[in-house]
């Protein structure tokens, strides 16, 4: 129904934005900063969110001036096949840890939070299995889909942090402190795992049914991001303070645990807390299983047909590269470790290139 249609509205990438940056990165930050930047950490993530900001609007920049193209073709234009070709292996490679270890880390928590009895195993092919069938329907599925789970989604949160914000004693965010210089780069490095879904405004600007319009839209979609993100560790500060909130593992959603359901036939309610997640999870996997795809199918410049080949690869390879990680331990720090560098090179410096090469015409 939706594999031939590959136009999304301004709406919809919206939607995509916010739940592609909204993953399991967001569960672990609050006690990440606290322990880089103690009771600054809440503006250590308000810098860093804007720093984010600025580079959607980089690739958006980048988008808007080679409009009928996806990173395929730009790098080569840029860049020439043979080095255009090397960095788009390395994009590939991204999307597959990117998506391996999301894949992994939520599986992990799900596994330990709601069904320690089921095998990760099991647990990663079913979330797998439902972003593989999302992706499989292509862009105008994902934008439809990633529409109506933001409201499912996003008005039961803006309750439960209403509620956290109302019982919250904020003393123990005083006195306001500052980040230092060293501390605003560990915060921008951090951020920098939340905002992994902007490497995906590298596919999406063929697709849009308005792109001369693009620009604002992504501005308030990550915006909105950084905002929401940077609440969530003020919250948890105000909850915990500095020193408590740095010893949390998933502070974010223990915050929220600590809102009561009464009255309310819940009996689960880390079932509903989690399904926050269990949405972005989905549409971020599903965004590397259908981009990594449409990478392979470009690169080797097949036919569209030759998608759903590629997609069944993208899954073997994403499913078998969750697991060499030993444990959650080892998933979350190998993440910790070299995610920041990578989005380093893909969301900042290959931008910048691009829009250099591509003002001086580019390569052959």
């Amino acid at each position: 129904m939706f594999a031939e249609n590959r136009k999304i509205s301004l709406r919809q990438l919206q939607a995509l934005l916010l739940l592609d940056c909204f993953g399991t990165a967001v569960l672990f930050l609050p006690a990440e900063l606290a322990q880089m930047s103690g009771r600054a950490c809440w503006v250590a993530a308000l810098l860093g969110g804007a720093v984010f900001v600025a580079v959607s609007l980089l690739l958006t920049f980048v988008g808007k001036r080679m409009p009928h193209g996806t990173v395929v073709e730009w790098c080569r234009r840029c860049f020439g096949d043979f080095i255009g070709n090397i960095v788009l292996i390395g994009l590939a490679v991204k999307l597959v840890f990117d998506g391996a270890l999301e894949l992994r880390i939520f599986s992990e928590i799900v596994c330990r939070s709601m069904l320690p009895s089921t095998p990760v195993a099991v647990i990663t092919l079913v979330i797998l299995a439902a972003a593989g069938s999302l992706a499989a329907q292509g862009t105008e599925c994902r934008g439809r889909s990633a529409e109506i789970l933001f409201f499912i989604v996003a008005i039961p949160l803006a309750i439960i942090l209403i509620a956290v914000a109302i019982s919250s004693k904020y003393n123990r965010i005083l006195p306001l402190a500052m980040p230092s210089f060293g501390e605003v780069g560990s915060g921008i490095a951090a951020m920098s795992i939340v905002f992994q879904g902007l490497v995906f405004l590298y596919f999406i600007y063929p697709d849009l049914k308005r792109p001369a319009h693009a620009l604002g839209a992504v501005l308030k979609s990550t915006a909105l991001t950084a905002l929401v993100v940077t609440l969530m560790v003020f919250l948890c500060l105000a909850v915990y303070g500095e020193g408590v909130l740095s010893e949390k593992l998933l502070p974010s959603l223990q915050m929220m645990e600590r809102v009561s359901f009464t009255g309310v036939f819940l009996t689960r309610q880390d079932v509903l807390l989690l399904w926050f997640w269990m949405a972005s999870a989905v549409v971020f996997l599903s965004g590397t299983l259908f981009f990594s795809s449409l990478l392979g199918v470009q690169m080797c410049r097949q036919a569209e047909t030759k998608r759903k080949t590629w997609l069944w690869i993208s899954l073997a390879v994403i499913f078998a590269a969750a697991f060499l990680p030993e444990n959650l331990s080892a998933a979350y720090y190998l993440r910790l470790e070299l995610a920041p560098w990578i989005n380093l090179v893909y969301l900042v410096i290959l931008p910048l290139l691009l829009l250099i090469f591509s003002g001086k015409g580019g390569k052959g």
